[in-house]
């Protein structure tokens, strides 16, 4: 029956889409439109053909002179307009970006003598006109001159975003999508894989609300073009090393000698046609190899290792005798490394006049390590995490007319992860799973042992959906589609054990007890919209309608006072509407007021539906042990937002927007009390579910000063006023209050994340022998915390503020023509001045150092108290200095 349904939905919805509208556009391309006119009459001037240089799109001016060319993948063109007895003319430096309009207007000369040609250059206009709410468009070459190396990295800089969270919002509420395919990993909603910069042809940001081509999303958009290739062969080599480079050597050991190639990164790309095809078929390859040795580095003082005899020695620190079942060689090991290797093909067929065809796959892998404080001692302990992610998409873009398109995509992305200490659970190297509570102690390292979890999993997910587009009239363009998602998720983690009960011998857990959890979904989701985008002469409205369906397809306790005896009833699907609304009102030539409200929903991650699905209690750990809910409602956000664009002069412009989030249904914890009588193993316990009930809101406004580049000067600064609160920050918050024994708030309180004040600021400097430099800058005043002094409270939640936070990031660069290609030299630099930002701190003094004269007791390893509560992880990155050289041909 279930399948039945699933089957029933996607054809009610097809049916929907397909004769209810025939409108749609992927959100991956802007539109060039404007007016021609005669320059001496005035008159508009209808049957003028308009193309884009060096392709094959292009229209001819209706009867009141005004043309339309829908589908311009975001780049900067050349553009054309010619007429029999007018001078051709081309404007260059036409910029078209994602989901906007670009309006040129032409005024063409009568031609005395034929063949001739007037070329100007474009000047993109100070404001947008057309925009309905916040965005921020960065291009390739934008990127370029920018102190950093990922996406992620320039999204961190945009107005309203605050480490990944968008105006408030909590991690994971927001949609990331390439080539407007979706490529969230469904477990935890982070992106799936990382795309590459020398990839990428211009980002989209969307802080604020958005348009109802996006979906499963409550605070913000990620929308990512990747490049093509074209009719040219085009290259592109990098490489860089370098390393951290501190004068800080009491906070970060083992950083005091430089080694160059610590961090090194080589990258590449190749573009052009495939030989044989006759320009018909073409490519872009990237790919890109990049590790970094760390900053956090540990000592092999012993080896991960606790033995079933007494095999070991004793070692005497401060008249102190500390047993250690092996010595190791004190050797420094890196325990916050990481590396990662991406390739990525792209192909591109459009030899077909109006059908564009693009298949594009990816192959990605990673690997590292997380610092862990309590293993400074045994970094050999700590286990290594792998990921591995395999795409390959398809996307087909077919001209119905010249107002018209359609847009077909379909894709299959896998994401593989594990972490372990050694691959193989059975591994005898693994030692008993009782060393943290015989090897650890008061205020110390552990002395041995190793993290004995093993976990793996598998999230993969098939995507189909079309995508059509319509120039109705010059005033509407409408949009609709439709998606459908198939999920599968794989999710398994165990403890090793190694005791008495298994010999002494590493042994796995039966699955279905708390100490191995396994599970094998398979969720479904299909949604529709339609929208229309109205642009007349006095504003611009976008107004549109989202349907969201969703089932977990799985089963839950029917009653939650028998977890395990209970029947198992069977999930509901959700389904819920959002309407979306944006408009923009010039007020004058360059002034532009926007509003724009919304309603958006997002299913919580996978691991919360699916997580310790057995339901079994387990003694030792009590309520920590949280329960998924397959069962659970969608989370939603209503949004608010009023913005203003000003702009001073052709260079020089303002952006003010103020904004308002309401957020309901936001996942918490419930507590349930296990009924005794029903020969439920754990009677009265209680144990903690997953449900929706946490709430929330955000606002602020967010003031945007830009100066376009000018005289080889330019600038961008933005400013942040930010009250972010809620009843929790965390999921599991009443959980951890109960674990404290403290009492779960009932009011709203600051989040964790809430950054009253953030200022981002950046400079570039061009100069006529071809060097450039961009200064980045960032200041942010502290996060919340709540003070306490030994397990007390001594304020209310969040209600005191950690330390400002202040950094400075670099860029340089020499450029040298040769001959037919380009070389640069550069230099990055992360965190210019060295600054020691402390990012977390002890709640006891506010600090990222501890009092340790209220700390009483001595402690009982190798280690000192000074040594235990010295904690460089409280700190932001030291300097980072690589340099390196890029060939362009």
């Amino acid at each position: 029956m279930r399948l039945v349904s699933h089957i029933l939905i996607i054809i009610v919805t097809a049916t929907f889409l397909i004769n209810a509208t025939r409108y749609f556009e992927a959100a991956t391309t802007g539109k060039i439109t404007g007016q021609v006119t005669d320059s001496e009459t005035g008159e508009t001037l209808p049957g003028v053909n308009v193309a884009i240089v060096g392709t094959t799109q292009g229209a001819v001016t209706d009867a009141d002179g005004y043309y339309v060319i829908l589908n311009v993948t975001p780049d900067t063109y050349d553009l054309q307009a010619s007429f029999i007895g007018f001078k051709t003319k081309i404007i260059q430096d036409v910029r078209v970006r994602i989901n906007q309009t670009t309006t040129i207007d032409f005024v063409m000369s009568e031609s005395v003598i034929e063949g001739e040609e007037i070329v100007v250059t474009a000047e993109s206009p100070i404001v947008q006109r057309d925009l309905t709410s916040s965005k921020a468009s960065i291009s390739s070459q934008e990127m370029k001159i920018l102190p950093v190396e990922s996406f992620d990295e320039v999204v961190n800089l945009q107005a309203g975003v605050v480490d990944g969270h968008f105006r408030g919002g909590r991690i994971g509420e927001v949609a990331y999508l390439v080539d407007g395919i979706p490529i969230n990993d469904s477990f935890d909603n982070s992106y799936a894989y990382q795309v590459e910069n020398n990839s990428i042809q211009e980002v989209e940001v969307i802080s604020g609300t958005f348009n109802a081509e996006f979906g499963q999303a409550q605070s913000g958009v990620v929308n990512i073009v990747t490049k093509d290739g074209g009719e040219n062969y085009e290259g592109n080599f990098s490489m860089y090393g370098g390393d951290y480079i501190t004068t800080r050597g009491d906070v970060f050991s083992n950083n005091k000698s430089i080694s160059p190639l610590d961090i090194y990164d080589i990258q590449g790309s190749l573009s052009g046609p495939v030989p044989g095809t006759r320009s018909k078929l073409s490519f872009f390859m990237s790919g890109r190899t990049i590790n970094d040795e760390g900053y956090l580095y540990g000592r092999n003082i012993v080896r991960p290792v606790w033995e079933s005899t007494d095999s070991g020695e004793f070692v005497t620190i401060d008249g102190r005798q500390v047993y250690v079942p092996q010595l190791g060689d004190s050797s420094y090991s890196s325990m916050n490394w990481s590396k990662q290797n991406t390739i990525q093909l792209k192909l591109t067929s459009s030899h077909i006049k109006g059908n564009k065809l693009s298949v594009t796959g990816l192959y990605q892998n990673d690997e590292g390590q997380n610092f862990r404080h309590l293993y400074r001692y045994n970094p050999d302990g700590t286990p290594t995490n792998y990921g591995e992610s395999i795409s390959i998409s398809l996307v087909n873009n077919y001209l119905i007319s010249s107002k018209t398109f359609v847009n077909l995509k379909g894709s299959y992305f896998i994401n593989r992860s594990e972490s372990y200490v050694y691959e193989d659970p059975l591994d005898p190297r693994y030692p008993r799973d009782d060393a943290e509570s015989f090897l650890g102690g008061n205020f110390s390292f552990l002395r041995g042992g190793a993290v004995m979890e093993h976990t793996n999993r598998e999230t993969g997910t098939l995507l189909a959906g079309f995508d059509i587009t319509s120039q109705v009239n010059r005033q509407n363009m409408i949009k609709a589609g439709g998606l459908v998602k198939l999920y599968t998720i794989q999710f398994r983690t165990f403890e090793v054990l190694n005791n008495p009960s298994t010999g002494f011998e590493p042994a796995i857990p039966p699955v279905g007890t708390p100490n191995h959890v396994y599970f094998d979904e398979g969720p479904i989701e299909v949604s529709a919209y339609i929208q229309d985008k109205m642009e007349f002469d006095y504003m611009v409205v976008n107004v549109g309608l989202r349907f969201d369906y969703f089932d977990a397809n799985s089963s839950f306790p029917s009653d939650y006072g028998r977890p395990t005896t209970s029947e198992k009833a069977s999930t509901s699907p959700n389904w819920q509407i959002s309407p979306r609304f944006g408009l923009a009102y010039p007020i004058t030539e360059t002034g532009v007021v926007h509003v724009s409200y919304g309603h958006f929903f997002q299913v919580p991650s996978f691991q919360f539906l699916y997580i310790n699905p057995d339901f079994t209690y387990n003694p030792e750990v009590g309520i920590s042990r949280v329960f998924g809910n397959p069962d659970l409602k969608p989370q939603q956000t209503t949004s608010y937002e009023i913005g203003l664009q000003q702009g001073f002069n052709d260079i020089l412009s303002a952006q003010i927007t103020a904004f308002y989030k309401d957020m309901r249904n936001l996942l918490g914890t419930r507590f349930e009390t296990i009924q005794p009588g029903f020969d439920e193993p754990h009677p009265s316990q209680r144990y903690a579910r997953y449900i929706n009930t946490d709430y929330g809101q955000t606002k602020g406004f967010i003031l945007s000063v830009g100066r376009r580049m000018r005289n080889n000067f330019s600038f961008d600064i933005n400013y942040s006023l930010q009250f972010a609160s809620g009843n929790a920050s965390d999921p599991q918050s009443r959980v951890l209050d109960e674990l404290a024994g403290e009492e779960t708030e009932k009011q709203l309180v600051p989040l964790d994340w809430d950054r009253r004040h953030q200022l981002n600021a950046s400079t570039s400097f061009l100069t006529k022998n071809n060097w450039v430099l961009t200064i980045l800058g960032e200041y942010g005043s502290g996060f919340p915390y709540t003070p306490s002094l030994g397990n007390q409270r001594t304020g209310l939640v969040n209600s005191d503020r950690k330390p400002t936070f202040l950094n400075f990031d670099m860029f340089a660069s020499k450029s040298f023509d040769l001959k037919g290609s380009n070389a640069s030299v550069f230099v990055r630099v992360n965190n210019l001045f060295d600054t020691q930002n402390e990012t977390e701190v002890y709640e006891q003094t506010g600090r990222a150092f501890q009092n340790l004269r209220s700390q009483t007791g001595i402690p009982q390893g190798l280690n000192s108290k000074e040594e235990f509560f010295f904690r460089p992880d409280f700190y932001s990155a030291p300097r980072r200095v690589t340099l390196g050289v890029t060939m362009s041909f």
